[in-house]
């Protein structure tokens, strides 16, 4: 499985254009296969600040996914807006499993 992290900072004045952008690639990614999450969230703290949580089932559906022509626009859409920071981070998992918190 792959997971992708990524921390996108815009310009305030592209917030909203961006998150429209968005809102388009959402559902269709959902429907791709090999795609087990496909999120985006504003930061509550810095509201100029998009999260974008994805998980794949392999690499072969993360390269199809990046092929897509809605995603080919979406990332030229990109262009057009003012990001100020980004890091993006794959993680490849061997394992994943529930989170269990120590008992009080």
């Amino acid at each position: 499985m792959l997971a992708i992290s990524a921390r996108i900072e815009l310009a305030s004045k592209d917030i909203a254009a961006y998150v429209a952008a968005a809102q388009k690639i959402i559902g269709p990614t959902h429907d791709e296969p090999g795609c087990q999450l496909y999120a985006f969230a504003q930061d509550i703290n810095y509201p100029n600040v998009i999260w974008v949580t994805e998980q794949w089932e392999n690499e072969s559906a993360l390269m199809a996914h990046l092929a897509m022509p809605l995603i080919v626009e979406f990332l030229a859409f990109c262009e057009t807006v003012e990001i100020t920071d980004m890091n993006v981070v794959r993680y490849d998992v061997s394992a994943a499993g529930p989170l269990v918190l120590p008992e009080s």
